[in-house]
């Protein structure tokens, strides 16, 4: 009889997988808000972006926030399934599977309303000083100039500092993702009247999911995920979540 029930119970496991437990995904990330934090309410919006694409495939997320070396290392290792945000490069290339991006981030530049500087490249603002969060990668062009000593920056670990720094005039210029930008002028009072974006874009920085190839059945786990994230971008799911959860710019003053 025991031996009966006990099949039964199996039978109703297998008819409703619904009550076996859910895949959870494990990854590897970096402090780095607003967009990522443990800090934050839903660990920022890029937790909030993944969880979205990823209850498409009904698993859960699992958070790790570790130092950057410890992100890459411990995820090329097969410790966590996947990390982010990694700059792509061949190097990691050969140690990561690298999914669509998930999330653009347009980098730009943010001046006081009394500058003049209205865009340029790297060379105009040679000799300045511009800010930055730890842990953010520039893109190369910038990354460059600071390499040969023709332009400085001060990193910090709040964006609210470099604009606290930049109304005081010790800093001329923070480079930094434009949602992000957005939120530091607010740490600021009345930040949207003592700060502009100055410039066009300066670089578009993809975000991906970069999946270690030493976890067993990662590359069915990429396709799946991309394929989930191209599904709701073109039912206009993720254009519409972002405008909601993204810091945005000030509205202008009527």
């Amino acid at each position: 009889m025991r031996r009966w029930f006990g099949l039964g119970l199996l039978l109703v496991a297998l008819a409703h997988p619904a009550a076996q437990a859910r895949e959870a995904w494990r990854l590897a990330t970096v402090e780095l808000p607003p967009a990522i934090s443990a800090k934050l309410p839903n660990q920022g919006y890029y937790s909030v972006l993944l969880r979205r694409v990823l209850q498409e495939l009904d698993v859960d997320l699992e958070l790790s926030f570790l130092p950057p070396h410890r992100t890459v290392q411990e995820t090329a290792d097969g410790l966590y399934m996947a990390a982010f945000p990694l700059a792509r490069t061949p190097e990691r290339e050969r140690e990561f599977l690298v999914s669509e991006p998930f999330f653009i981030v347009k980098v730009r530049a943010f001046v006081r309303k009394d500058d003049p500087w209205n865009g340029g490249d790297a060379e105009s603002m040679r000799g300045h000083l511009l800010c930055n969060i730890l842990g953010a990668k520039l893109h190369p062009e910038l990354q460059q100039a600071i390499d040969a000593g023709r332009l400085q920056v001060q990193r910090v670990s709040d964006i609210g500092a470099c604009f606290r720094m930049l109304a005081l005039g010790r800093v001329r210029f923070v480079v930094t993702g434009e949602n992000t930008g957005y939120e530091g002028m607010q740490a600021v009072p009345e930040g949207d009247k003592r700060f502009r974006v100055a410039g066009p874009v300066l670089a578009a920085l993809p975000v991906h999911l970069m999946f270690s190839r030493r976890v067993k059945g990662n590359a069915q786990r990429m396709r799946a995920f991309d394929h989930a994230l191209r599904r709701l971008r073109e039912q206009g799911v993720m254009a519409k979540l972002e405008q909601q959860i993204l810091p945005q710019a000030p509205a202008a003053a009527p």
